[in-house]
């Protein structure tokens, strides 16, 4: 049950007459009832043919979750990430910051150093590809992300944002990406 615990879809209707005195099983067969009602035919199918397998997808998709606050860029963010995943060669390393968050606040944070290991797998800036499983609880606008990605990004391997105004800048060259960093007052 652990493994699918980070791909509940937990949505706002999903706690509709839930208490702190629900049974926890009652609980968690609502939220997988709710998830299986979201993954439809369009869904599974779109999986198939990204040639990803659902559990990559659901991790994918909670990294794009925990980068992109709408739906637009998370179409956007997919398409990156997806163009680094297919060029391991040049792009080894995924970076993905949302990652590197989950493994510091959530893992080392419980495990402390007994967690390393495990910290850097799900650490995209110490781990080629995907980290081992999901990092939150995507929603149904990252999965669709994840599946469908922007075609208007072929090329572009960087992005970053203003941590203010949530505005995102994409690039694709280095070069370029260190500019942007300035333009979004990262640097």
């Amino acid at each position: 049950m652990k493994a699918r615990s980070r791909t509940t879809l937990g949505s706002t209707g999903v706690w509709k007459g839930i208490s702190s005195r629900t049974p926890a099983l009652n609980v968690i067969t609502r939220m997988l009832g709710n998830f299986e009602n979201k993954i439809t035919p369009e869904i599974l199918s779109g999986i198939k043919r990204s040639g990803m397998t659902f559990h990559e997808v659901i991790t994918l998709a909670s990294i794009i979750q925990g980068e992109a606050p709408d739906e637009e860029n998370m179409y956007k963010v997919s398409a990156v990430y997806q163009n680094r995943l297919n060029n391991p060669g040049e792009y080894p390393l995924l970076q993905a910051d949302p990652t590197q968050k989950y493994a510091n606040e959530q893992i080392l944070a419980d495990l402390g150093d007994e967690g390393k290991l495990k910290a850097a797998a799900y650490d995209t800036y110490q781990g080629k590809g995907l980290p081992p499983g999901p990092i939150n609880n995507p929603g149904i606008a990252a999965i669709r992300a994840a599946i469908f990605p922007s075609t208007e990004m072929e090329g572009y391997y960087y992005f970053c944002s203003d941590l203010k105004t949530r505005e995102f800048f994409y690039a694709k060259t280095l070069e370029e990406h260190n500019r942007n960093l300035v333009k979004a007052h990262l640097r």
